[in-house]
């Protein structure tokens, strides 16, 4: 393409100032409108994962029972639904979840349909007392904006109805709101608790009471009448209108009534858990909002009604109430953390253009590329329907250093024109003109590597999330190229002057010594080839000593610690416990910096929530200062940090026996181990057994802070079997023992109660102290055919075991987990460690093991990221093709990517930054990075030769000439990440800075080293290309001369 194909838009921007400058103001205009009106968020819109979930109630059930009855009923209909991916059911001892995973292109409403179809009618397969099941569909809306405590400071008597029409209405009234849940506190009911002594002394069949009750409360149409020549429908009004015609209902003739055998009455249900704020009882409040409702705005609308309504509201007087958690704020903090960085970004990247360019105006004219830009991002982002949000966000975080570096190539271009003697308006048109294919080349290598990022990976997760990161890339990258071909050009005629800047003396120094550095390199390709390959192989040793994780922890604000208690714990005990924990803790509260703490706890588990007071706002370098700081062993004054804490408890924490932490201490999602062996197989026993020894050796390793298995969360189970012959002397069918007992223990909800205002829960169960021993539940009385009385005793067995916590089951199969825990960063360590404790583990035939979800989710993004930079590589070879049209040419260029890896690791091995997936997206970006100043390099060397350069004297000049902005172009980009390498600024818990080390440590030396390897990789290739011309030229000649002799 030549010069004057590449001169229109600069010639029309020099020619037409005014229609510029207009087309400016309408941008700047539109601009202004697209960020007032922007919608912030969280997370962007429109993201629904390929999973459904469905979760089952089955209270007071052991995991045996559930998948029994439950698990693989449902397994067997879901399996149906078109386009499953995989089935997963985890079957615990108060009900299963089921969760579903579909192929990609699945369209998640036919599925969600689908689904409800399959639940529909496996219900007639499930027992009686299953009332319910509720499907679940992801989104991004499921999460609560903000979770609010209400401790209570005095005993209130119906904590929920308080909750309910005191919080709970007024709350959903706000506009915005889609609901509002009420957590830790149980809903009346009508209790109906039998009195087993009573029930032996009068003689009463448990069991025909039950079937009594369950068929006593109905209204069923029953058809119509004719009268008067009108017909009128006739309903059979059975249900029970108030709590005393319960009371009264006959259970024996019409003497016994069912008050005389059982208590009724209107009351809050048996409580199994406790959830506490600061050691007291409390409730919590989930809001959750509409999908088109502005989070910030509707979180300032609820927490005004929070600060202005409740707390002056006399009937919640006796209530602490906390906000713990608030999206807007938090929305609000990470706005404003990369605002700052991105503020300090655009600092750096004007000092280092103003140091390298000397002059103030053209230092202002460069950095407006970057408000321009990021302004059309952002008009692009609202009129597609975009957010701004943490994703959308850290892209225009990314593109800030970038978005200037044609600007620069183009100002340096212009200025050596007016050097040669042009006038401020021709040196204008040709410096832009002259390397306006060359920048939109480098442009476009930079944009096509998020192809493969955004449209090229079969994760559709990963690819809605890096769509929301590129695309801002692509828009401010694509921007900047208009801006650099249009308004700079206009700049340097109008604004700048043409006097003459001396360059900086380290500058023409270090210029000097690069020109002879290249000369040398030129005469002693050899040398020079075994001094890059030292280089590249020098990235060995760094790559195999960095660390590796897929579970950073960013800006973590509170800690988890999870607690396993024995089975024989009651409640009281798991309180007794949890005072201690709680005592331990509360002792250095000012030091650790605590603001609450919550406590979760039921007999036999438990969780304790410690929130800390946000760490003050801390720009990059006051971090910087307080980690040199760090490294000389000097702490900074005021409360402890996170870490700190953490090992301060461990050593605080006050020891009971049988209780164990289940903890890794790091993790802010929930539960789930650092590592997890799966076990597969189709006997729960033998699985129970071979998990014992994978316990062994997974304890062998240091860095494992704790095991535990599925059969360790497990309970004491009492083993019924009954004696059938028995059962067949008496003339008692196994559904009435196994029916009796489930009512009696376990509680059956029966049709509910019905109020002028509400429906109500209606449950009938044997009393508590009459369910309390193995000895109470042998004397459940049954009656025989006959009607004589008999002890359950008399026809079945018992034997106490230990019973599975949890039963998990994949696509049919039954497997067992081994969870270990870990305080270590570098996973890939960790795994190569479980793979030598693991070696020489023999199964039995038909069983296996696995890994893990942590390390399959770390191999895929390994894959991905890989396949990713397998694609971004052939598109950036392609695009170089075009440019210098040639097969050889471009390898030249690609030369210089083994280089900018070798910085990358290189500066995650010696800051000790874990390789995870934010610097794996670095890894990709620096592949469309590096190229760009080996493109207008080589670009340079083919105009010079083109102008009558010999190769060696056109490669001097060209480094001579291209020198100055090269640095500039990675200085800048370097500049503008500075901040995120080396602040705190994080996205959801996931920090920036190891993508931002990243692209800085492989910039950073591919730069450097770029400027001798691509030169001397360019005569080697160009060699080759002749070589290989003079071949087939040779060739074409023999056979010309052959075929005329012949």
């Amino acid at each position: 393409m030549g010069r004057e194909s590449n001169s229109f838009l600069p010639r029309f921007s020099v020619n037409r100032p005014i229609t510029v400058l207009m087309g400016l103001t309408a941008m700047l205009v539109v601009g202004f409108i697209a960020f007032t009106q922007i919608p912030v968020e969280l997370f962007p819109a429109g993201f629904t994962p390929k999973f459904l979930g469905v979760w089952t109630p089955y209270p007071n059930a052991n995991p045996q029972e559930v998948e029994e009855q439950i698990a693989k009923p449902l397994e067997e209909q879901i399996r149906t639904i078109s386009g499953m991916r995989r089935v997963q059911t985890n079957s615990f001892t108060n009900g299963c979840w089921t969760f579903i995973e579909f192929a990609k292109g699945t369209d998640m409403d036919v599925a969600y349909a689908q689904l409800r179809d399959r639940v529909d009618r496996v219900k007639a397969e499930l027992p009686d007392d299953v009332e319910r099941l509720y499907i679940r569909k992801w989104s991004n809306d499921d999460e609560p904006i903000m979770w609010v405590s209400f401790a209570q400071q005095q005993h209130v008597e119906d904590v929920y109805t308080l909750a309910e029409m005191q919080i709970q209405k007024p709350l959903e009234r706000i506009d915005g709101v889609a609901k509002v849940e009420i957590w830790g506190a149980e809903e009346k009911s009508v209790l109906i608790h039998v009195n087993q002594n009573k029930v032996k002394a009068y003689k009463i069949n448990l069991y025909q009471v039950i079937q009594t009750l369950r068929s006593d409360n109905f209204a069923i149409s029953s058809g119509r009448v004719v009268e008067g020549g009108r017909d009128i429908f006739v309903r059979s009004m059975g249900k029970f209108v108030n709590l005393e015609e319960i009371r009264n209902l006959p259970v024996k003739g019409t003497n016994i009534l069912l008050k005389d055998v059982a208590e009724v009455k209107y009351d809050v249900p048996e409580r199994t858990w406790r959830n506490r704020i600061d050691g007291q009882s409390a409730i919590g409040i989930g809001v959750f909002k509409e999908s088109t409702a502005n989070t910030v705005e509707l979180c300032q609308r609820v927490e005004q009604k929070f600060n202005e309504e409740f707390a002056n509201n006399p009937l919640l007087s006796d209530f602490k109430i906390q906000i713990l958690f608030n999206q807007g704020d938090w929305i609000n903090e990470s706005v404003e953390n990369l605002q700052r960085t991105a503020l300090w970004g655009g600092i750096f990247a004007f000092l280092v253009l103003f140091f390298f360019l000397r002059r103030v105006r053209m230092t202002i004219i460069v950095n407006v590329a970057i408000p321009l830009s990021l302004l059309v991002t952002l008009i692009f982002m609202y009129f597609i329907g975009w957010s701004l949000n943490l994703i959308t966000m850290m892209g225009l975080m990314i593109s800030i250093g970038m978005v200037v570096d044609n600007s620069i190539v183009v100002v340096e271009n212009i200025y050596r024109r007016r050097a040669e003697g042009m006038s401020n308006r021709d040196a204008a048109i040709a410096g832009t003109s002259e390397v306006g294919l060359a920048i939109t080349m480098a442009t476009l290598t930079t944009v096509v590597v998020f192809l493969p990022l955004i449209l090229m990976n079969g994760d559709e997760d990963f690819t809605f999330f890096m769509l929301r990161i590129g695309m801002p890339v692509v828009i401010a990258l694509l921007s900047s190229l208009v801006v650099a071909m249009i308004f700079i050009p206009l700049g340097a005629t109008k604004i700048t002057s043409a006097r003459e800047v001396k360059e900086a003396k380290i500058l023409v120094w270090t210029n000097k010594i690069y020109r002879k550095a290249l000369g040398w390199t030129m005469r002693h390709r050899v040398e020079s080839f075994i001094l890059l390959l030292l280089t590249i192989f020098s990235m060995q040793f760094a790559s195999q000593n960095a660390k590796y994780n897929n579970d950073s922890q960013g800006n973590i604000n509170d800690i988890r610690i999870f607690f396993d208690m024995p089975s024989n714990y009651s409640l009281k005990d798991a309180e007794r416990v949890f005072d201690a924990l709680e005592d331990s803790v509360r002792v250095k509260q000012e030091l650790y910096g605590i603001r609450t703490i919550n406590s979760r706890y039921r007999a036999n588990w438990g969780q304790m929530r410690i929130f800390l007071v946000p760490p003050p706002k801390k720009d990059w370098y006051e971090v910087v200062y307080d980690n040199i700081l760090k490294q000389f062993g000097v702490l900074p004054d005021g409360v402890m940090e996170r870490d700190a804490v953490v090992e301060d408890l461990k050593k605080r924490f006050p020891e009971f026996p049988g209780v164990e932490m289940r903890t890794s201490w790091r993790r802010s999602d929930g539960e789930d181990a650092s590592v997890s062996i799966m076990l597969y197989g189709d006997d729960t026993s033998t699985l129970t057994e071979l998990s014992k020894e994978v316990e062994r050796r997974l304890g062998s390793i240091d860095e494992i802070v704790s095991v535990e298995t599925d059969q360790e969360r497990g309970n004491d189970e009492i083993h019924l079997y009954l004696k059938r012959d028995q059962l067949k002397k008496y003339g008692i069918g196994p559904d009435v023992i196994s029916g009796t007992i489930q009512y009696a223990l376990r509680g059956l909800p029966l049709p509910k109660y019905h109020t002028p205002d509400k429906e109500i829960d209606v449950q009938i169960q044997v009393r508590e102290e009459d369910r309390k021993n193995l000895s109470q539940l042998k004397n459940l009385t049954f009656f025989t055919a006959s009607g004589k009385e008999i002890p359950l005793d008399a026809v079945a067995s018992f034997q106490i075991t230990k019973g599975l916590g949890e039963i998990h089951r994949e696509n049919g199969k039954t497997y067992l987990q081994v969870k270990a825990n870990t305080t270590e960063d570098d996973m890939k360590n960790i795994f190569r460690k479980v793979d030598l404790a693991m070696a020489g583990f023999e199964m039995p035939y038909g069983y296996k093991w696995s890994k893990g979800r942590n390390f399959d989710r770390m191999n895929e993004s390994n894959e991905s990221v890989m396949f990713a930079m397998f694609l971004a590589v052939t598109f950036v070879f392609i695009i170089m093709g075009i440019l210098f049209e040639s097969f050889v040419l471009p390898l030249s260029v690609i030369f210089s990517m083994p280089f900018a890896l070798v910085g990358a690791f290189w500066m995650m091995y010696i800051t000790q930054t874990p390789i995870d997936f934010m610097s794996q997206i670095g890894f990709v970006i620096l592949v469309g990075i590096v190229v760009n100043n080996a493109i207008v390099l080589i670009d340079l060397i083919n105009r010079l030769r083109n102008e009558g350069y010999n190769r060696f004297d056109a490669i001097i000049e060209a480094g001579r000439l291209r020198y100055r902005p090269i640095l500039m172009t990675a200085f800048t980009t370097i500049g503008g990440l500075i901040p995120m390498a080396v602040g705190n600024t994080a996205m959801i818990g996931i920090p920036y800075a190891p993508m931002g080390r990243t692209i800085i440590g492989g910039l950073l030396l591919s730069t450097v080293v770029s400027l001798i390897a691509v030169p001397w990789a360019y005569t080697v290739f160009d060699d080759m290309r002749n070589y290989f011309r003079r071949l087939a030229t040779m060739y074409l000649q023999k056979s010309e001369k052959a075929i005329q002799e012949g």
